[in-house]
């Protein structure tokens, strides 16, 4: 469990418990958890009464999640986000760490976050729409300024007094409205748009990498291994993923960062920091379908038919947009095909068309490819292996044109790489458009709504289908229209 716990209410926490009495086999003798205070304790003892309780450190847990499925035999971690607790209930932000001989060393903990500064500017941009408890839950925002700051320019006067703000965040209760004296801005809740906006946006972006490679630099400079782990939330900062990547690349060294770098992937990291257990995982490790019991009844609702790959590859070339539900779920936050919306990105307002009747999102915010691996040096500049979405390359200057629904106004765009294993019916639709002379590239963004978690029931799949201009369901072989 995270310090977050299981849930915002009693009935929540109780029926999350009851979830698992039922669907385990014998009694849990143990909970690994990182909420020192055992805030859920006495509620977890109603429904497991012998169960004893094991403190993790939240950076040691992170980073386990990465070291111990990376397939390295040594390497530098980096566990960077808002913040967790220790063992001893104090909050750590960022920490260094040194993996070798199969022992996870702690090396340096660096007393400012990057986490919380990156998310706080959410709460004065217009465009991001922040609600009263960005001061406190800012992290949902931290990946609309992602996608925001390629709209904007670095403003040279404005590094240092970025700077000053990131480093004072955790001592100054104020340090937003000093941030905006010093630049001449008035920063206090939607209090800026437009191009000031994607400025302050950008220039947060620039001081959060150069801040980050700071500490990069520092661990490399002293010989430490070149294989880095980035883990925590801020390894969900694609941009600078990216250029850690391209770094690493040009001194010898190689960068993994997991499916699960932030707080999705605590759990998995206290288990594995627990039981010592190194293997290479899966990402669809989630739930499964979770009404799976009544899929034939759905299926006779709404006429549901059966659907080969060069039929769904028919669809998505006549424009259409379709919801895709099969297996397990992925653990992390992002959806790599098992809960995803596809779509062809060679159609103009494709993402315009997503965002606003769809996703019902902010106009801004960029879609992601996916292509095979082995044809995304045609499309792509800079390529790493991205199973998992982690890395931003450049898509080329002769096909951002063709493909304008995933390139994002800096010409960028969050690729996921796919080979045979990793997910079958995604590799086979590529592989069929690339038979067909079509570029083998088509769009993928999580199967949501604005508001609502990534789904995983046929009842959710098919409310979105019935309430936006989606135009299919795909759940496993099956196509479902809508019934009027």
């Amino acid at each position: 469990s995270n310090r977050e716990g299981l849930g915002t209410t009693d009935d929540q926490r109780r029926d999350f418990l009851q979830y698992i009495k039922d669907n385990v086999k014998g009694d849990i003798k143990t909970i690994l958890t990182n909420d020192t205070n055992l805030h859920d304790g006495p509620i977890i003892k109603e429904y497991f009464p012998n169960v004893k309780f094991k403190s993790v450190s939240h950076h040691d847990a992170h980073a386990a999640s990465g070291v111990y499925t990376s397939g390295l035999e040594d390497a530098t971690l980096l566990s960077f986000d808002g913040g967790g607790y220790d063992d001893d209930s104090n909050v750590c932000f960022t920490r260094t760490y040194l993996y070798r001989d199969n022992k996870i060393q702690r090396l340096n903990d660096y007393g400012y976050s990057l986490g919380i500064p990156y998310g706080h500017l959410a709460k004065c941009i217009k465009e991001i729409k922040a609600g009263p408890d960005c001061d406190n839950h800012s992290l949902v925002y931290s990946g609309k300024i992602m996608g925001l700051c390629g709209y904007g320019n670095i403003r040279e006067e404005w590094i240092q007094p970025m700077v000053n703000y990131y480093e004072n965040s955790q001592t100054q209760g104020n340090c937003l409205s000093i941030l905006g004296r010093e630049i001449n801005l008035t920063l206090e809740l939607n209090s800026i748009e437009g191009q000031d906006a994607y400025d302050l946006a950008a220039t947060s972006q620039h001081v959060f990498e150069q801040s980050a490679f700071v500490i990069i630099n520092d661990l490399i400079k002293s010989g430490l291994p070149l294989n880095v782990i980035l883990v925590g939330g801020c390894a969900l900062n694609v941009l600078f993923n990216q250029r850690m990547a391209r770094t690493l690349k040009e001194a010898g060294g190689t960068l993994f960062v997991p499916p699960y770098p932030n707080d999705c992937g605590l759990a998995l990291g206290q288990f594995l920091l627990y039981t010592k257990i190194k293997k290479k995982l899966s990402p669809y490790m989630g739930f499964d379908i979770l009404d799976r019991g009544k899929f034939d009844d759905y299926k006779k609702e709404y006429k549901a038919t059966k659907c080969s790959v060069s039929q769904l590859v028919n669809h998505i070339k006549d424009g259409k947009i379709i919801g895709v539900l099969q297996g397990e779920s992925e653990i992390g936050p992002r959806a790599l095909g098992n809960r995803s919306i596809i779509c062809d990105p060679s159609i103009k307002d494709m993402k315009d068309i997503l965002n606003s009747k769809v996703k019902f999102r902010e106009w801004y915010r960029p879609f992601a490819p996916v292509c095979r691996l082995e044809d995304s040096d045609t499309y792509f500049d800079d390529v790493f292996e991205s199973s998992f979405m982690s890395y931003a390359p450049k898509v080329k200057e002769e096909y951002r044109d063709v493909l304008p629904s995933i390139t994002h106004i800096d010409g960028t765009a969050r690729l996921q790489t796919v080979s045979k294993d990793d997910h079958k019916l995604f590799y086979n639709i590529l592989k069929e458009l690339k038979e067909r002379n079509e570029i083998p590239v088509i769009l993928n963004t999580s199967f949501n709504i604005k508001g609502a978690p990534i789904l995983t029931t046929i009842e959710d799949a098919l409310y979105v289908l019935d309430n936006t201009e989606m135009d299919y369901v795909y759940v496993e072989g099956f196509i479902f229209k809508k019934k009027s």
